[in-house]
């Protein structure tokens, strides 16, 4: 009885997303000024299919939902040509919930990170071809039922973010 209600405490205060710091500072939104736009990946897992997030459903309503928000949307072909290699990864991992109190339950993280190439200061030889330089994440729990409206307002809330950070240091008052 005691782990049951063990289990359940701690499903009720996971129930609750929990949207992680992002990484949005003066120095990581410099990072985003004159990208020149962003290509888009998206990835979802098993998982998340499941629950109705597929990557290719991920990668189309994140790009229009940039484009709408005034972010510039690469194409592949631009991204490579782009000496920043700027790109906008998406992930969503999920894990269903299968005992102990969890069955029902879909646990979620929701990633949205900026990578793009860098040079190491102390070494300018050294260039990455991938760091990343934003970031935003989130993790919840949701029921079963509710997985799909929950995995959706997630990734919405973390692309707004992004594109609120990129249209900031994109217009004369960001500083470009």
């Amino acid at each position: 009885m005691k782990r049951h209600l063990s289990a359940l405490a701690a499903l009720t205060v996971l129930l609750v997303p929990v949207g992680l710091e992002a990484q949005d500072t003066d120095w990581n939104r410099y990072t985003l000024q004159g990208l020149g736009g962003v290509f888009v990946r998206a990835e979802a897992d098993a998982a998340c299919e499941s629950a109705g997030v597929t990557g290719s459903s991920l990668l189309a309503e994140s790009a229009v939902k940039l484009i709408e928000a005034d972010v510039d949307v690469l194409t592949e072909q631009q991204m490579l040509e782009n000496a920043g290699l700027p790109e906008v990864r998406i992930t969503v991992e999920c894990a269903v919930g299968a005992g102990n109190g969890t069955a029902g339950t879909l646990a979620y993280g929701v990633s949205v990170r900026v990578q793009q190439s860098a040079q190491m200061i102390r070494d300018t030889q050294v260039t990455l071809p991938e760091a990343v330089t934003w970031y935003a994440t989130e993790i919840g729990v949701a029921s079963a039922e509710d997985a799909a409206d929950a995995l959706a307002a997630a990734i919405d809330g973390k692309i707004a973010e992004f594109a609120a950070a990129y249209v900031a240091a994109n217009t004369e008052e960001g500083g470009n």
